[in-house]
């Protein structure tokens, strides 16, 4: 359904940018412009706007544009004026670096050199085909500008509009991508065309009414005409009813046509400037939602009096958009649009996290934490190589700790950010799930010193963020979005999800000690050694308790929650029914524990089977499109999770052959005389 929705959405935008620029089609390409300087970035990228329902900076609105659009943050974009060619041959770049910020602002203040950036990543020849755009010297998935694909603009949106009327499961994988390009072009279109309504003038010497009205000049601009709303309002009524008697009806046709061409100009300028929602809300308005520069129209001409604040803000950027070929009379005019709006957004307690977010995306914290988690599972790697370097695998679970330490930093930056628990997003959950396993692992290597625990953790902790990388690169949207109505409640919400992904992360790190255990098994490694696997096995034990507790705490406080929010306590849920699975499957491996069926081998094959259950209860459940829980859902990882389950069942059918082996069932049969 959900999938549905976006592909009538993506249609959507399609049928308002064909509208849009029908009238108003893109210009030739030109030259790239000269580099922005650091501070115009800065000031521009600190801009807050209202996005995906909660107010960003507009770098991290830059960001993820471009990653939707090209799969990456940044490119090495063409060579410009400003370049310094020495200081990018010692970078190893043979183009320069473009920030997302730097390609936004390309994007917005010079469309038409923007317009051959290549920017639409295309990930087949076969959509090029399909379209009818030329892929000669192309790669099978490459990079296209948005002149490139132009000549195939009309057929890409026929085609969208077609499939609109499929769900997601109908689709093939050429459909999904032709809809997800006609979305993102769409997109792109609304960010070339933004400040339409600021390049543009307005001719008031048409008719002698108009020349009454705007008495200035010849032309005018985009907030006078605004400003003139009400009177402009009143003279269409009285053209339109007896009162406009004293004219004749050619005079007043002609007046009529001239207002209405006018307003029409006006219109279509600024529907194309809906893109970015910059403007605070009025304080004696009872929305909370910001506004763009085109909404301020049907402000104009339905309140009483034009909104003054939001004129004065579309005045200033009018301003600014003319001043850009000036960099220095542009950087001014920025500082003031950046005043008025910081200000107006701290006015409303609304700014006080931008800063913040700017510095967790300045930092890359949880970036980081995936290189430095490399580095340390090299470092483990050679505590095996070389065991004798004591001092260097006393250090390992010390070094584990510094990648872990920025992971928890980047986790708290983003509840912070958002003032929510850090477990309210899929995402969220990859990032706090990592966390938990090495921390455990961490804990659980400095008590016992095994050089196993450590180990784990690092690859646990690789895993954990290159999962996290690829899933923000695949979905390409901001993962802080605002929340769902139903998640966006109380207590016991915050509690539940926190507790509850602590006993997957438990679960996990358990369902991995088994593997090392049933693995060292199959290869006979120490196979003497009884010791060895006696604390393998007590290590699997330990975290399988501690998830089985935060498991069970966590499911009756998601019970509790489902009371607050739905007013009843279960209702069998398919993500409930997970939740409950995880906790009933681990009941059952202590239970046959406690009763003698399963010892060391079995229940460590009991925590793999542990760790497949988790995954079906955290990802599987999703692909089930149905239940409350729509918020979770996710596309694309069908494949993912059953080969996921084919490597799992292939460890616990190798759990199988060691039992099998150490009973004798397969021991060679004795030869005859």
């Amino acid at each position: 359904m959900k999938r549905r929705f976006t592909i009538l959405t993506a249609c959507a935008m399609c049928a308002a940018a064909v509208c849009a620029f029908a009238q108003h089609p893109p210009l030739p390409a030109e030259a790239p412009p000269a580099r922005w300087d650091r501070e115009t970035l800065e000031l521009f990228g600190a801009l807050p706007v209202q996005d995906g329902g909660r107010i960003k900076p507009m770098a991290t609105l830059a960001a993820f544009k471009l990653l939707n659009l090209r799969g990456m943050r940044s490119w090495r974009g063409p060579e410009r004026p400003g370049d310094n060619r020495r200081e990018r041959m010692l970078a190893g770049m043979t183009h320069p670096e473009l920030a997302p910020v730097e390609w936004l602002m390309d994007t917005l203040f010079y469309p038409r050199a923007a317009a051959s950036y290549p920017v639409f990543l295309v990930h087949s020849d076969e959509v090029a085909e399909a379209i009818g755009v030329p892929h000669q010297g192309k790669k099978k998935r490459d990079r296209y500008s948005y002149l490139e694909l132009l000549p195939g603009r009309t057929k890409l949106f026929q085609l969208a509009d077609q499939y609109a009327a499929r769900s997601g499961g109908e689709l093939t994988g050429l459909q999904r991508q032709i809809t997800h390009l006609a979305h993102n072009v769409a997109d792109y279109e609304s960010l070339l065309s933004f400040f339409d309504f600021a390049r543009e003038t307005y001719p008031t010497r048409a008719t002698e009414g108009l020349r009454l009205i705007f008495t200035e000049e010849d032309q005018t601009r985009y907030s006078d005409v605004l400003r003139r709303a009400p009177l402009l309002a009143s003279v269409i009524h009285t053209l339109n009813t007896a009162e406009g008697g004293e004219l004749s009806a050619e005079k007043r046709e002609a007046e009529l046509a001239a207002l209405r061409d006018l307003l029409g100009r006006v219109d279509r300028f600024g529907s194309s400037a809906k893109g970015i929602a910059l403007l605070p809300p009025l304080s004696n308005g009872s929305s909370e939602q910001w506004v763009s520069p085109g909404d301020v129209v049907a402000e104009a001409f339905m309140a009483e009096e034009p909104p003054e604040a939001h004129l004065a803000l579309a005045e200033s950027l009018e301003t600014l958009a003319a001043s850009v070929d000036d960099r220095s009379a542009f950087k001014e005019r920025l500082r003031g649009v950046h005043g008025e709006l910081v200000g107006r957004a701290a006015e409303r307690g609304e700014y006080r996290r931008v800063p913040l977010e700017m510095s967790f995306y300045r930092y890359q914290l949880i970036g980081r934490s995936l290189t430095l988690f490399i580095l340390c599972f090299v470092l483990v790697a050679l505590t095996w190589l070389k065991p004798g370097w004591r001092r260097l695998t006393a250090a390992a679970p010390y070094a584990l700790l510094v990648p872990t330490a920025l992971l928890a930093a980047g986790i708290t930056m983003r509840c912070i950010i958002r003032g929510r628990p850090p477990v309210t997003t899929l995402y969220e959950t990859i990032l706090f799930t990592t966390a938990v396993c090495v921390a455990l692992a961490i804990a659980i290597e400095l008590m016992n010193r095994r050089r196993i625990a450590v180990s784990l953790g690092a690859v646990l902790g690789v895993a954990g963020m290159f999962i996290a990388n690829r899933y923000e690169l695949k979905e390409g949207v901001d993962t802080m979005p605002s929340l769902v109505a139903v998640l966006d409640t109380n207590f016991w919400l915050s509690s539940h999800v926190t507790t509850i992904v602590m006993g997957y992360g438990a679960a996990l790190l358990a369902a991995a000690i088994g593997h090392v255990y049933i693995l060292g098994r199959v290869l006979r490694v120490r196979k003497n050694d009884d010791e060895v696997y006696a604390g393998i096995y007590r290590m699997t034990y330990g975290v399988m308790a501690f998830g089985l507790l935060f498991s069970v705490v966590g499911t009756v406080l998601g019970g509790i929650w489902a009371n607050e929010s739905w007013g009843r306590f279960w209702g069998w849920d398919p993500k409930e029914n997970g939740a409950l699975m995880i906790v009933l499957w681990m009941l059952i491996l202590f239970h046959a524990r406690r009763g003698g069926y399963i010892q060391g081998l079995g229940f460590n094959m009991g925590a793999v089977v542990c760790g497949m259950v988790v995954a079906f209860s955290w990802w599987g459940v999703n692909l089930l499109g149905v239940g409350l829980h729509s918020y979770g859902f996710t596309s694309g990882i069908f494949r993912v999770l059953v080969g996921f389950y084919v490597l799992e069942t292939l460890v616990v059918l190798l759990g199988c052959f060691v039992w099998l082996r150490d009973h004798g069932y397969l021991a060679p049969a004795e030869s005859t005389p």
